[in-house]
C-alpha cells in the first residue's frame, strides 16, 4: 500500500492506495500516524478511495489509530470508503465510531 501525504488548512490527509491488509500496509500506516503524533499532527483525514481491499488489521489498525489520536485530543475521521469497506465498518460496529465522509470539502470543514 502506499500513502500520501497532503495538507488542507490544519488537516494533514493520507491518502491510501492499494491493499489495507495484515503485514506491511498496516505496520507502514500504524508508524506512520505514530510519528505523525509524536511531530503534534492530530487533525487527519484518512482517504480510503483508493483502496481496493481491507481486512481486519486492516480495520484494526485504523481504529488503533483513531484511539492514539483520540487519546492526544486530536480528530481522525474517514474519506471515500468502497462500498465493501462501508460494509465492513458497519458489520464491526465501527461506523458508529468513525465519523465517514464521502465529501473531501465537507469532512475538512468538520474539524
Amino acid at each position: 500500500m502506499e500513502i500520501r501525504q497532503r495538507t488542507n488548512r490544519n488537516v494533514l490527509i493520507l491518502d491510501l492506495q492499494g491493499s489495507f491488509t495484515i503485514g506491511r500496509s498496516e505496520e507502514r500506516y500504524r508508524e506512520l500516524v505514530n510519528q505523525l503524533l509524536a511531530e503534534g499532527k492530530k487533525e487527519l483525514l484518512i482517504n480510503l478511495a483508493e483502496v481496493s481491499m481491507v481486512d481486519s488489521s486492516g480495520l484494526g489498525a485504523l481504529l488503533k489509530s483513531f484511539n492514539s489520536v483520540k487519546q492526544v485530543e486530536g480528530q481522525l475521521k474517514l474519506l471515500k470508503p468502497s462500498d465493501l469497506t462501508r460494509r465492513l465498518l458497519s458489520i464491526t460496529g465501527l461506523v458508529s465510531i468513525f465519523e465517514v465522509f464521502d465529501d473531501e470539502t465537507a469532512a475538512l470543514s468538520s474539524f
